[in-house]
């Protein structure tokens, strides 16, 4: 079984380290690799770039870290979000994404989807959430995926973790996606359609 970390690297070095670094070792532990976790060490230093932002893929498994993918960031516009209710769970970033490929497919018209489990909201298919009260920022309690710069503004008391039904997203103010790459990005203007 493959894994993928998305890694946010900026003149060489990756974003939020720590925050990768922990989600790895969860996974390792889980998935009990035989290959002792120093193995993936070589993140602590770097990554030979060039200048500038990159989002880096690392694919890896068991045996260790088996490719190191460079892209160009693009910066993606947000507004049309359609409410997709799910019934598969994807608690570590495993490489084969493929429900998440069918749900693009049938939904293309759509900027990005609203993951619902349960009758709650959980991330959309890229990026963990957070919604503004007019008060204060709260997240998904049981997202898909726990999300290393979600963490990071969780320890910060940035955000506080509620659940969130989908009928509670007509009141909230406004929005956030949340991932690595596009750090904490907030939406002021944009259509929820259910």
């Amino acid at each position: 079984m493959e894994f993928i970390e998305t890694l946010l690297v900026k003149n060489g070095k990756i974003v939020n380290l720590e925050y990768h670094l922990k989600r790895m070792e969860k996974t390792i532990n889980s998935f009990k690799f035989r290959v002792p976790s120093s193995r993936f060490q070589v993140l602590s230093s770097g990554f030979q770039a060039e200048n500038g932002e990159w989002r880096v893929r690392l694919t890896y498994d068991e045996s260790g870290i088996k490719n190191i993918e460079y892209f160009p960031i693009k910066r993606r516009e947000f507004k049309k979000f359609k409410l997709i209710e799910i019934d598969f769970d994807y608690p570590y970033k495993y490489k084969n994404r493929k429900s998440f490929s069918i749900l693009h497919s049938q939904f293309s018209i759509y900027d990005e989807l609203i993951l619902i489990k349960n009758s709650l909201v959980t991330d959309t298919s890229i990026s963990n959430l957070a919604f503004y009260t007019g008060s204060e920022w709260v997240t998904p309690k049981y997202p898909l995926l726990k999300g290393t710069k979600r963490a990071e503004l969780l320890d910060k008391g940035f955000l506080k973790e509620e659940n969130i039904h989908k009928s509670d997203l007509k009141y909230f103010k406004k929005m956030a996606m949340i991932n690595a790459i596009v750090g904490f990005y907030e939406i002021d203007d944009y259509d929820i359609i259910l």
